[in-house]
């Protein structure tokens, strides 16, 4: 049984021996420690037969009978179960298959003839960072964008 499920028992067990009986217990011991388990168990049956508290003795019954199920198994993690097994091979696992360098673009922006042709008219104010430091190329003035031409996702780029 998951440790969930017995704290769960253990507490509402708890609970009933603390408001009928006045005794405190430990919920996690309860749920973790069978011998600890066993005597809750004991007294908590020694109280229903005197008290005449039918409850107690309900929940100390599926205390005593979760407490006697097999543990869950732990699960594991996958690094863990892997790294066993290639321990267990003896062998280093494969080095990774050399990725293929990607053939570069024979159509990229740089195999333009002209910026404009590639980016269109900006509304942004063009740089001038050329003027400024002598570049000696004359630059064209840009055509008019034509409306009607497709553009990115709502005109961004």
């Amino acid at each position: 049984m998951p440790t969930s499920e017995k704290i769960a028992i253990a507490a509402h067990l708890h609970v009933l021996l603390r408001r009928k009986t006045g005794r405190v217990t430990d919920t996690e011991w309860m749920a973790t420690n069978a011998e600890y388990a066993a005597e809750i168990v004991r007294f908590s049956r020694e109280k229903a037969a005197e008290d005449g508290h039918i409850d107690l003795g309900v929940w100390a019954d599926r205390l005593e009978e979760i407490m006697a199920a097999p543990d869950a198994k732990q699960r594991v993690p996958l690094v863990k179960v892997m790294a066993d097994a290639v321990k267990d091979l003896g062998a280093v696992p494969p080095a990774p298959a050399p990725v293929p360098v990607p053939v570069p673009d024979r159509h990229s922006a740089r195999s333009v003839d002209t910026e404009e042709e590639v980016y269109p008219e900006s509304g942004f104010i063009e740089s001038t960072f050329g003027n400024l430091f002598g570049d000696s190329e004359k630059h064209r003035e840009r055509k008019p964008r034509d409306p009607d031409a497709p553009r990115y996702v709502k005109g961004l780029r």
